[in-house]
């Protein structure tokens, strides 16, 4: 019985250190999860496509950052607009918050380029 045990903890003391050094790249790889999803968005921001990121090797990250969605918004906004000419001027009546009118000039170059 002895050596039975013997050669079961034997056989565990590989895999436990291989889940010890699994464990630890895993934590390395969260942590890099927001730097990441933050410079993806902002390579978005400047005009990149999901489309020409993916090209390079880059996947749209898993957590994007907070700002996200507010981009989302706008660009279904710009994309409500050019079906109605009315709500195409609601964004400039809106213009309170900088950081949307940045975002739709993202989302009309980004989707100029989509069309193109």
């Amino acid at each position: 019985m002895r050596t039975l045990q013997e050669r079961r903890e034997a056989a565990a003391g590989p895999l436990v250190e291989v889940l010890a050094k699994r464990s630890s790249l895993l934590e390395q790889l969260a942590a890099l999860d927001e730097p990441y999803g933050k410079a993806y968005a902002d390579a978005e921001a400047a005009g990149w496509t999901q489309e020409e990121l993916t090209k390079l090797g880059a996947e749209e990250p898993a957590k994007r950052p907070r700002g996200r969605s507010k981009r989302s918004r706008s660009s279904t906004r710009k994309a409500n607009g050019q079906s109605s000419g009315a709500t195409a001027e609601a964004p400039s009546s809106t213009g309170t918050i900088p950081a949307q009118e940045g975002a739709t000039t993202a989302s009309t170059t980004a989707g100029n380029t989509a069309s193109s």
